[in-house]
């Protein structure tokens, strides 16, 4: 045995049978398996309860009661549980170490389907039938949960582009956290935060979820979001047949209950499910307990394994909870190299049953023949709950994280093992350290070293951490740029930012361009102070003269237009000069709703090509000129002139859930479309303005979860210009094109189409559907299933003025090399076919 002195568990092993009972304020004490081994985050509760506890990693815990006497009950998956009768006095503190050995299985007589091939599919058989009345039998419920969060790296990179990683081997994420949560059927959780610890940093809060965390095995497919994309399909899902075998190991009984322990097989190994092992429970069918893992080779990203650890007991009316939940991981990804675990502990459960059940069945619940005519047959609903949650699904206390060392001694329910105390107290009293100004003084000095790498690639940033102030430049690959209005131009952005302590924060964003050729020098000047995290608030004001594309959402990326002319010859982007005052207000006029009104008075000049190099361009190759082509306006050249610009956006977000940090709102992810209204207007005369138009628009779009099959991407647009019309080819409704092998994959790019040829005046309708089969298709193909990329489809459309049913239809992979994507499209108008053409890019 280790851990403990073998004497000491014996002596109280021999106290236990031969008094009976023991008497005890404090029950302390270690459990251990049948080789003495700490067994860590064993469920030790009060029987017929869910007042419990859990031991640590060293197989320790601690449980404190009021005076009276219990059934302490100690369960772990796989091993027999044990029931010591205590009786709880005060004042005296007794230790009560215990052994827990293998369960016992026997096999038992199964009657078997002619289409089994083991005992097995019996039980399960009956528990998927049972399965949606489980998922269903609560009509709400409340909870205490206690979650804790451990991650430890073996391993780590020396940098990553260029920046030394801030990290070291060892414990690099402690928290802990415990939440009031709340549920109400069909799918509604709330949850109150009301305390949470991260070791080394005392005003940060945790981002432990417990709703999140609550995994229903009852449920079809379970989505683990950051894991993967793709759900994966639960052991007794209505389809669970067509991805697993069954086999039956045996069953033990547990005091009036019978349990079964059904191993799980994956019929095909790279499907999206588990491999372990599920314990049903006799005659009710319910969960028991589970015992999953999930392998790299079951396309999971950032982490090589995933095991889940869950057990249930039986409370209100025989209704089987969750008590505990655990998730051990091992990272592997970009040079980190570790492991992790995240434990949940349940308790304290007041629940509210959804169906009246009698004496007789309240011990099993109803048969499977009246399940089977849910909700159509004879069982007795209890009225739906009167209370109802808000969007506000998680909040918390604005005091969680000033918890003194007493508390979180007295309620966490599982101790902390001697490598976490270490952890707490030296990082806690290095954190004095760490936010003095000499260390962090220190520590920019490292940061703020110039390498080859910041200069040309990912850019350089000037930390002064203390101050909370930071200065970055854009990479000479953007500042150095080549297009035939300016020649060779050096464009050099500056962005400094200075955070307060409530994440309000200030951004001034100077920048200044030189045109070699054209001789031009222009600035700008943007300034943005964020004020209301919580609202989204923001004010903003840009003033400058200035060049730009005629499609001010910039579809064509400096860099590579560069390549694209000095190399290929083609001068796509096309440029005019700007003068302009610019001011914007955001804020959330109440949740779900997002306001951002823009007013710019602008002077606008016409270029003109000034340049004409190209290393590679052939002979007979002429450069296109500044003013781009368009079937609509056959001259898109223009007079300089003034424009007053109102323009004024509306994001709607129907349904919006939310949590509600103390210094933050963070919103999540909605399952309603979102709608955005716009409305851009021209104001003749005012400020000298010769503009005059207005432009109404209107976009739907949404994410549509296909289940196994993937996940799809929906924007769909239309709008018009009412009225009378004068307006320059910049005010046009102009299309996000690409001529380039360079893709943006971003809702709104057609991959295809000419930048401006179709820009319009006119009414118009643009559709777009993006489909990521997140591994379905690849995940059947021998040769590619273990690079784990991933097929993705899209289909493009627009109508719009001079052009009538453009179809755009591409199909690709992502995740090559995680982070890298390649499509080959086609296009069409009408049925006459347009181009072809491979597209790439990032892709994660």
């Amino acid at each position: 045995m280790t851990k403990f002195n073998v004497l000491t568990f014996l002596v109280a092993g021999i106290n236990l049978l031969i008094g009976g009972t023991s008497y005890a304020q404090s029950i302390k004490g270690i459990v251990i398996d049948e080789k003495g081994e700490p067994l860590p985050f064993t469920t030790i509760y009060v029987g017929g309860t869910s007042t419990g506890v859990s031991t640590n990693q060293d197989g320790d815990y601690e449980l404190s009661l009021a005076p009276g006497s219990y059934d302490i009950v100690f369960q772990y998956v796989g091993y027999k549980r044990q029931v010591q009768e205590v009786v709880v006095i005060p004042g005296k503190t007794y230790m009560l170490n215990v052994q827990l050995l293998p369960e016992a299985y026997q096999l038992r007589e199964v009657v078997v389907n002619s289409k089994d091939r083991d005992p097995a599919y019996a039980v399960i058989r009956e528990a998927i039938r049972k399965r949606r009345y489980h998922l269903t039998e609560v009509n709400a419920f409340s909870c205490r949960v206690y979650i804790k969060g451990n991650q430890h790296l073996d391993d780590i990179p020396n940098s990553v582009l260029g920046y030394t990683v801030p990290l070291d081997t060892g414990i690099v994420y402690l928290s802990e956290s415990v939440s009031d949560l709340s549920y109400i059927y069909p799918d509604k959780y709330s949850e109150r935060m009301i305390s949470s610890r991260v070791s080394g940093q005392s005003k940060a809060f945790s981002f432990n979820m417990a709703s999140e965390m609550y995994v229903n095995f009852y449920n079809n497919l379970l989505g683990m979001e950051g894991l993967t994309e793709r759900g994966f399909v639960s052991p007794i899902a209505s389809n669970a047949f067509f991805f697993y075998d069954y086999k039956l190991r045996g069953a033990f009984q547990e005091g009036e209950y019978l349990i079964n322990k059904i191993e799980v097989i994956p019929k095909r190994e790279n499907d999206p499910v588990f491999s372990g092992f599920i314990y049903i429970v006799e005659d009710s069918w319910s969960i028991h307990s589970i015992d999953l893992v999930l392998p790299q080779k079951k396309q999971i990203e950032f982490v090589d394994s995933l095991r889940i650890r869950q057990q249930y007991a039986p409370l209100d009316q025989g209704i089987w909870m969750m008590l505990s939940q655990r998730f051990d991981f091992r990272i592997g990804a970009f040079g980190f190299h570790g492991n992790g675990y995240f434990v949940g502990v349940y308790s304290n459960y007041k629940i509210e049953p959804r169906y009246k059940l009698d004496a007789v069945n309240k011990l099993t619940g109803p048969t499977v023949e009246q399940v089977d005519t849910l909700p159509k047959n004879d069982l007795k609903l209890f009225p739906k709950p009167k209370k109802s949650f808000g969007k506000e699904v998680l909040v918390i206390e604005e005091d969680a994280n000033k918890r003194e060392d007493v508390y979180w001694e007295k309620i966490r329910p599982i101790p902390l093992n001697d490598y976490e105390k270490k952890d707490y107290k030296i990082k806690d009293s290095l954190l004095v350290i760490k936010e003095s100004k000499p260390f962090k003084d220190s520590m920019d000095d490292k940061r703020n070293n110039l390498n080859l790498v910041k200069l040309f690639v990912s850019g350089y940033r000037y930390n002064r951490s203390y101050k909370r102030d930071f200065l970055s430049f854009d990479p000479l690959i953007k500042a150095i740029q080549y297009n035939t209005v300016e020649g060779v131009v050096t464009n050099l952005d500056v962005n400094y930012t200075r955070y307060y302590e409530n994440n309000k924060f200030y951004r001034i964003t100077p920048a200044v361009r030189y045109g070699f050729s054209s001789g031009k020098l222009y600035g700008r000047l943007g300034a943005t102070y964020y004020y209301d995290p919580k609202k989204f608030s923001s004010a903003q004001v840009d003033f400058g003269q200035f060049v730009y594309q005629f499609n001010q959402a910039d579809p064509i990326v400096s860099y590579v237009n560069t390549a694209e002319t000095l190399v290929g010859g083609r001068n796509l982007i096309k440029l005019f000069e700007k003068t302009y005052v610019s001011t914007r207000y955001r804020t959330e006029l109440w949740n779900g709703v997002l306001f951002t009104g823009r007013f710019s008075w602008e002077k606008r000049v016409q270029l003109y090509n000034t340049s004409f190099l190209s290393i590679l361009k052939e002979e007979n190759r002429i450069f296109t000129t500044n003013a781009p082509k368009n079937l609509e306006l056959a001259d898109t050249s223009f007079p300089t002139h003034e424009a007053a610009i109102v323009d004024l956006s509306i994001i709607y977000h129907p349904g919006q859930r939310y949590i509600s940090r103390p210094d933050q709102k963070v919103l999540l992810v909605n399952k309603w479309p979102s709608f955005t209204f716009n409305y851009v207007k021209g104001l003749n005369g005012l400020l000298g303005s010769d503009v005059d138009y207005d432009r109404v628009s209107a976009k739907i779009s949404d994410e549509i979860s296909q289940g196994l099959f993937g996940m799809g991407r929906l924007t769909l647009e239309s709008g018009f210009f009412p009225g009378k019309k004068v307006a320059y080819f910049m005010d046009y409704r102009q299309f996000n094109g690409n001529a380039t092998l360079y893709a943006r994959f971003e809702p709104g790019n057609f991959q295809l189409l000419d930048y401006y040829l179709y820009s319009s005046l006119k009414p118009y309708f643009m559709g777009q559907y993006e489909h990521h089969f997140d591994g379905f298709i690849v995940n059947k193909l021998p040769l590619l299933r273990k690079t784990k990329l991933q097929a993705v489809g899209s289909f493009n459309y627009l109508r719009a003025g001079t052009v009538d049913n453009y179809v755009e239809i591409g199909i690709g992979l992502e995740h090559i090399l995680k982070i890298l994507r390649v499509d080959f499209y086609t296009s069409f108008i009408g049925r006459e076919h347009q181009a072809i053409g491979f597209k790439g890019g990032l892709g994660f």
